[in-house]
């Protein structure tokens, strides 16, 4: 089980997140100039000399018992496939305390061309897979892309790793969650373990330390950014969370909430009926930003009933309309859900979906599922399932209850009864709802926060509300000093939404970071045809892109407004 490794990562919102001895250092080309380690000169012996090494625990900054490299191979610049230029691939794993819990396995790549800095890919919804560490991270809306000209992190010469946060499963499967080190491992314990072993293992190849580390990632990786920041400020110099799942334990709730209207009797809103409701969504609203162009850009001005399409009667005639079932169910994810406890950092509620501001609940089918009897399978299917149902049921039975017999259809979000305790002391280990980034901050630490108001899976207002949060502990002016926060219009979950864009993001926070050089001015580039080429300004919360005329798909052709 411990040297195990799948061939190839998974699924458009998946993802996932490691240490050896002195000896590996000088055998691994940490003096070159030695005689004795001549044979270490070349790239493929350093490469192949940290096969089979040792990492011991006191190397890692969390309690492990050490970690092993799997296997560790040369990658050409010749060979057929790569666009990365010469790297090194290493697989290793980094083993528990607990010996019936999973390794966490990792992967680091070291580029021949290393510019001595490292990045950290961040993974998503239950991970349980490597992330691809060696393509784009979720520095954007679309997930693995990047405008024309933006090579990837490895081929600029990051060294680049992530994990899979220590079990093995697809992002619908929370099974490993009955065991406390696993779901202290995914909670965020893997983030210190894998950036641990990777830097160890930096250490041994190059013979230096990083000079610059930043942690990228989206949905629970953005989450992890934030843990980053948090709980290990001094291994990261700078942080992209992208549209994060910073209380993911509300969300989690809200998303049980949802399902229990989504899935009662006459209360499934199929795709059909999705269209019809965002069409009458964006006749009414889209053009309150000044630009009738498909995008909400202006989403405080959009109050839309959803009565406007209701059947006759109130039961369900078609497609074009919804029944009163139906729109108590799109009601529901349009409104908070309060609890009758605290959450960890004193959170009392989870806040609506833009469900009728433009968030297209239909545009991927693992989101509600396939249809109303697909949406409940489990052990969840990818583009089948409902991961709103299985993410939120998992995390019931597994996390918290620790029950595989009961169901979130059962259950009452806002009030666990029983349950309540244990769902706050999971909280207290998942949530990174924390607001004190004083430490990050202290050592100069920057932070790119972004949502996409279109999400469709966590909703845009939770980071606002973190944002605001934050605000208020540090002041506008001090926070933004390390903190940047942009809403994007129309932009969703790395896959649909409107207008699903990207931009360097990387480069915009190595020159905050390198370069004293705070980001402004971005354009971000929409990269979904048949839109795709068109751009906009990326404007810092509570600002938003306001049309003033000329070519819509220019993003000089608006102005960041309040």
């Amino acid at each position: 089980m411990r040297t195990r490794f799948r061939s190839r990562r998974s699924s458009a919102i998946v993802g996932a997140l490691f240490a050896a001895s002195a000896i590996a250092v000088s055998g691994c080309g940490g003096n070159d100039s030695a005689p004795a380690n001549a044979a270490a000169a070349t790239p493929a012996a350093k490469c192949s000399a940290l096969t089979g090494i040792t990492i011991p625990a006191g190397s890692i900054g969390l309690p492990t018992t050490g970690a092993t490299v799997v296997s560790a191979t040369l990658v050409a610049d010749t060979d057929p496939g790569n666009n990365n230029g010469e790297y090194c691939k290493v697989l290793g794993s980094i083993h528990p305390m607990d010996f019936n819990a999973p390794d966490i396995r990792a992967e680091v790549d070291l580029p021949t061309n290393f510019n001595g800095k490292s990045v950290h890919f961040g993974g998503g919804g239950f991970d349980g897979t490597i992330p691809d560490t060696e393509g784009s991270p979720a520095d954007g809306f679309l997930t693995g892309a990047e405008p024309a000209g933006v090579s990837t992190p490895l081929r600029r010469g990051y060294v680049t790793f992530g994990s899979d946060s220590g079990h093995e499963a697809n992002a619908f499967d929370g099974t490993f969650a009955t065991n406390d080190e696993a779901l202290a491992n995914y909670a965020g314990d893997h983030i210190k373990k894998t950036h641990d072993f990777a830097a160890y293992l930096a250490k041994a190849r190059y013979g230096s330390d990083f000079v610059h580390s930043y942690f990228i990632g989206g949905s629970s990786g953005g989450r992890q950014g934030l843990i980053a920041a948090q709980r290990f400020p001094h291994d990261y110099d700078g942080i992209i969370s992208t549209f994060p799942a910073s209380g993911i334990t509300g969300l989690w709730l809200q998303m049980g909430r949802i399902s229990r209207s989504l899935l009662a009797p006459g209360g499934y809103v199929t795709p059909a009926k999705g269209k019809a409701l965002l069409a009458a969504v964006m006749k009414q609203c889209d053009a309150l930003d000044g630009a009738a162009d498909g995008i909400i850009s202006n989403p405080a001005a959009c109050v839309f009933d959803p009565a406007t399409i209701r059947c006759s009667g109130g039961v369900d005639t078609g497609d074009s309309c919804l029944s009163d079932a139906q729109i108590n169910t799109m009601t529901t994810a349009g409104t908070p859900l309060n609890f009758s406890f605290n959450l960890a950092n004193g959170i009392q509620s989870f806040p609506a979906f833009s469900a009728f501001t433009g968030a297209d609940f239909w545009s991927v089918g693992f989101a509600w599922g396939a249809s109303a009897t697909d949406a409940i399978v489990e052990p969840g299917v990818f583009g089948k399932s409902a991961f709103y149902y299985t993410f939120s049921n998992d995390m019931l039975r597994f996390a918290v209850a620790r029950d595989p017999g009961l169901s979130i259809l059962n259950f009452n979000p806002a009030n666990p009864g029983l349950l309540t305790s244990r769902v706050q002391a999971v909280s207290a280990l998942m949530d990174s709802t924390s607001t004190d980034l004083s430490q990050f901050e202290a050592r100069g630490g920057k932070i790119i926060m972004q949502h996409g108001q279109s999400d469709q899976f966590i909703p845009a207002q939770l980071s606002i509300d973190y944002y605001d949060r934050l605000v208020s502990r540090f002041g506008q002016g001090p926070l933004g000093q390390f903190l940047k926060f942009y809403l994007v219009p129309g932009a969703a979950h790395g896959v649909g939404g409107q207008f699903n864009g990207s931009y360097d993001g990387l480069t915009a926070l190595d020159n905050w970071v390198t370069k004293g050089a705070e980001p402004k001015n971005l354009i971000i580039t929409d990269l979904t045809p048949p839109t795709a080429g068109r751009t906009r300004p990326m404007c810092e919360y509570p600002q938003w892109p306001k049309y003033v005329g000329g070519d819509q798909n220019l993003a000089a052709s608006f102005v960041c407004s309040n």
